[in-house]
């Protein structure tokens, strides 16, 4: 099992969202669609969800945008 890091992207800024602990990165985003579907259809336009594996800790650069880890990454996002 391992541990994956949701963030969500506003247009202010990226934040911590969840951490969720799934066998693989399609498992979590199926956990992600189920465990917060409300969150998901409220989205604004430009609004996202990243999900990567914990490698390494979550940072933030001075713009308060995710430094994004090195891996595959599953993202969720409105388009309009």
């Amino acid at each position: 099992m391992s541990r994956y890091y949701v963030v969500r992207r506003t247009k202010e800024k990226d934040e911590e969202f969840a951490v969720i602990d799934a066998l693989s990165l399609d498992e979590v985003n199926a956990i992600f669609k189920v465990r917060y579907k409300d969150f998901k259809e409220t989205m604004q336009k430009g609004e996202a969800f990243f999900i990567f594996q914990v490698n390494e800790p979550l940072t933030f650069d001075e713009n308060h945008q995710v430094v994004f880890p090195k891996g595959r990454m599953a993202m969720i996002h409105k388009l309009s």
